[in-house]
């Protein structure tokens, strides 16, 4: 297993990563030494626990990231006992390393002895057709894209990105299947709640590598 996650950490903008499961805490590691085994185990626990509300408040959320300004924390859930966690630069490019996990997913859950389920859809797979909540479609399948145009929005409108981004998922999957391949329609829709030519063209260029 640690030579998997190695295979992960040469993705550009990945720092470490590291396996968490239920039962035995901290499996495989190659975080930064900053992150001692105490510090890795109780970090592993509390972002684990939240796939765990799927279960209680039957969410549908597989995967979830968290910015700060000094790293990007990206989380995957791999199976109802594991969780991945990686620690990546803060510009870092998420769906770069979102198809990195894709292509190793398998071999990290042979690793793991007692995973209790499949490993969950891809991240660029396209949500049900029967996903019409825009909350829903957010926290499903494409997440990351969407947690990034949520970040090239935010740099044009401020912190009100969050609902422009809800409002605009709303339209966009009134006119069609929520899918990876109608995410520049999305782009589109977004791009007209910035008011000014610059900073749509900002937004665009921003996106160039999802859309």
């Amino acid at each position: 297993m640690q030579k998997i996650l190695e295979e992960i950490k040469i993705t550009p903008g990945v720092l470490g990563a590291a396996v968490y499961t239920s039962k035995h805490g901290i499996i495989a590691s190659n975080l930064p030494e900053i992150f001692k085994a105490d510090t890795q185990k109780r970090i592993g626990n509390i972002l684990h626990r939240i796939f765990k509300l799927n279960e209680t408040v039957k969410l549908n959320v597989h995967s979830f990231e968290i910015q700060y300004e000094e790293a990007l924390l990206l989380v995957k859930q791999l199976c109802n006992t594991s969780s991945l966690i990686l620690i990546c630069e803060p510009d870092a490019k998420v769906h770069l390393i979102n198809m990195s996990i894709s292509m190793l997913t398998a071999d990290l859950l042979n690793a793991i002895d007692d995973c209790e389920q499949a490993p969950v859809p891809p991240d660029n797979a396209a949500v049900s057709p029967q996903s019409t909540d825009p909350k829903a479609v957010i926290n499903g399948a494409l997440s990351s894209e969407l947690a990034l145009m949520k970040r090239a929005l935010a740099k044009n409108i401020g912190p009100i990105a969050g609902k422009i981004l809800e409002k605009s998922v709303k339209s966009w999957i009134e006119g069609g299947e929520a899918s990876h391949a109608r995410l520049k329609d999305l782009a589109e829709i977004m791009r007209l709640e910035i008011d000014n030519g610059a900073s749509q063209k900002e937004f665009l260029d921003n996106l160039r590598d999802i859309v």
